[in-house]
């Protein structure tokens, strides 16, 4: 008999992970190169399976993290929203570039995401940061190896369908 699987609690948990890394407190120097945890998560689910987890995915999460975080409501949700219409319109692409173009594709994709998140924080008056605010699309893409063979690990042991 086949077991049936159906673990979502797993990609919630995940998600609950990242957005811990994402408001851990760091030193001032470190924080800097904080990787985008929770956007890579949704990156690798909405990669991994774009039939379960797309756009409202992306959008609760979003919501999720500004509670978090205590951003402007609705400014990570727009951008989880936008990274997640990206993932799904070339999922089928990214699914067959090897690792290095796919860490290539989370650069750009984060890159994205905070320059959406730094445009409106600038519409709402707050001040422009230094141009190490973008560090951290860099550092999610120098992980996105180990973050993709880990999120995959948790999915086939726990068979996540």
């Amino acid at each position: 008999m086949v077991q049936q699987a159906n673990a979502h609690w797993v990609v919630w948990m995940t998600l609950l992970v990242g957005a811990m890394f994402s408001i851990m407190p760091l030193p001032e120097w470190l924080s800097l190169v904080r990787p985008a945890w929770v956007p890579l998560v949704v990156i690798y689910w909405v990669l991994a399976l774009p039939e379960r987890f797309g756009l409202l995915f992306a959008f609760i999460t979003g919501l999720l993290l500004d509670v978090f975080q205590g951003s402007l409501f609705g400014l990570n949700s727009l951008g989880m929203t936008m990274i997640a219409f990206i993932v799904l319109s070339l999922h089928r692409r990214l699914r067959l570039f090897p690792v290095w173009q796919q860490a290539f594709m989370v650069f750009l994709m984060v890159g994205f995401y905070q320059l959406l998140l730094l445009w409106v924080r600038s519409a709402a008056g707050n001040t422009i940061p230094s141009v190490w605010y973008l560090l951290p699309s860099l550092s999610s893409a120098l992980i996105w190896p180990w973050v993709m063979s880990g999120l995959r690990f948790l999915r086939r042991y726990f068979r996540v369908v």
